[in-house]
């Protein structure tokens, strides 16, 4: 096959065309500074319900009196903080306050909130505002646990829970069993591959 001059030619002119433009894209790539985050970006404020220890790295999302813990905010000095009812609603209390920082760390004391869905947002200058939403449910237990309290009665016993038809108990073993044999049926279909050939 025979290739014209022409396209000889086009092919001369531009791949020393195409090969000038990646290394000038690359050297301003590397010239270019790279983003930084600003200090205390990374830093996170924990939902905690009250009584936890302000160095808990739990994030409750669902509390009756909570408190805020602050942490990894690294030399921010002060937080600002606002806890909204989600839908926002009139009738419904908000909160603001500041939590100030020592060593990138802060805490608030316990608020209580009526019951519902909120969203708590922090802001600190400089930095990119954050939220998270929670629920506030302070709902009183009402004795409905299925363990035995005193004695069986003649032919009581059984499984706790069972009277009630909750399945949600064996939905465990059965997942894991499923995973087994879907995890037996492909180990099988690739050793029988392997056993007629085919790598």
């Amino acid at each position: 096959m025979t290739v014209s001059a022409s396209l000889r030619s086009r092919a001369a002119r531009t791949g020393p065309a195409s090969l000038t433009a990646l290394v000038l894209a690359g050297m301003a790539l590397w010239g270019a500074p790279a983003a930084q985050a600003a200090p205390g970006d990374s830093g996170d404020i924990k939902i905690h319900k009250a009584g936890t220890s302000f160095n808990d790295s739990r994030d409750e999302t669902k509390v009756c009196r909570f408190n805020l813990a602050a942490s990894n905010f690294e030399t921010v000095p002060l937080v600002n903080w606002t806890v909204t009812a989600q839908p926002k609603t009139p009738s419904m209390p908000t909160l603001t306050g500041g939590i100030t920082m020592v060593g990138g760390r802060g805490h608030t004391s316990d608020y209580s909130l009526p019951k519902g869905l909120y969203q708590l947002t922090w802001t600190f200058p400089g930095g990119v505002p954050k939220q998270k939403v929670f629920r506030v449910d302070c709902a009183i237990s009402d004795d409905k646990d299925s363990t035995p309290r005193g004695a069986v009665g003649a032919g009581g016993g059984g499984m706790p829970g069972a009277e009630n038809g909750d399945s949600s108990d064996m939905m465990a073993p059965v997942l894991v069993l499923g995973a087994a044999g879907a995890a037996g049926l492909i180990l099988v279909r690739r050793a029988r591959h392997r056993t007629h050939g085919a790598a």
